[in-house]
């Protein structure tokens, strides 16, 4: 479901007119969207950062969710946006909607896993575990968070550009000496968590996600074929398995959607669409329902 994005108009009165030459010679230099960034950084954010403090705070943080919040402020969404906009300029993708960087809220989240998670893909006794993956997983805070659910043994992330991937990786580290311990049940361990740097259309990751039971997928911005793509890929998961995608759906008969819940974002509230992979039975039938009503109405 995608939704419209309406712009609103103000009525005022006629404005004066300005010479344009005069105007052209005042206006301050237009700044790009990374220069004003960078300037928030220098001159405001990161001096209010107080390392020894935040340490400190860490410490005394009574359960695992507040420990991981604690870790994840070190990492602001417009600072990890300011690094991929500057690795970005000055490149051919530095306008590809596909890369605009966000970030889901970490308890947000974490209700949505744990309501979903429990997943009961075919053949799931081949595993050690559920096998849980976030596609453009950017600082790795999604799988942070899938880290710490009672639901999956292992969490995965893939991020294509190596500066927010990097960070990932510290994370990473970070969260198994400071939040994982103590934070799961013995019984349901964490078995595994990484964060990879690469692309997950390329056959080697992709043969890794398409056997997960559960893919996250910020896709936000993404165009009509890229959406395409990654169905295709996602119609190689098991039946039973669990997809979820922001705003935009996957193009596949070969899914249901189960669930269409809004969550917060660091740009604001955007739906989630909780899609369940469908037996190739299941979807047989649909397509010939489909193929049947379209013969039939045209």
């Amino acid at each position: 479901t995608r939704r419209a994005l309406h712009s609103w108009r103000r009525v005022s009165t006629p404005a004066p007119r300005v010479d344009a030459v005069a105007m052209e010679a005042s206006a301050p230099p237009t700044r790009s969207e990374a220069q004003i960034l960078r300037s928030l950084v220098e001159n405001g954010v990161a001096k209010r950062f107080d390392l020894r403090a935040w340490c400190e705070k860490g410490c005394s943080q009574p359960n695992a969710m507040e420990r991981l919040e604690v870790l994840l402020e070190q990492v602001r969404p417009d600072v990890a946006k300011l690094i991929v906009l500057e690795e970005l300029e000055g490149t051919a993708e530095e306008d590809a909607d596909v890369l605009v960087y966000g970030e889901i809220a970490a308890r947000d989240f974490a209700a949505l896993l744990e309501k979903h998670g429990d997943v009961h893909a075919a053949d799931a006794g081949a595993t050690d575990g559920r096998v849980f993956f976030d596609l453009g997983s950017g600082t790795g805070k999604g799988v942070l968070v899938a880290g710490l659910c009672r639901h999956f043994a292992r969490a995965y992330g893939v991020e294509i550009l190596p500066c927010t991937g990097a960070i990932a990786q510290v994370l990473v580290e970070d969260f198994k000496r400071d939040v994982l311990p103590n934070a799961r049940p013995a019984s349901a361990p964490l078995r595994d968590i990484r964060a990879n740097v690469g692309d997950f259309f390329a056959e080697t990751f992709a043969r890794a996600w398409t056997l997960a039971d559960f893919v996250f997928c910020n896709c936000v911005t993404w165009d009509d074929a890229t959406m395409t793509k990654l169905s295709r890929f996602a119609e190689r998961m098991r039946p039973g398995a669990i997809f979820v995608t922001v705003l935009c759906p996957l193009v596949s008969h070969k899914f249901d959607v189960i669930e269409e819940t809004e969550m917060q974002f660091s740009w604001g509230a955007v739906e989630c669409l909780v899609h369940r992979r469908k037996t190739d039975e299941e979807a047989a039938r649909a397509e010939t329902l489909e193929k049947a009503f379209a013969n039939a109405f045209g």
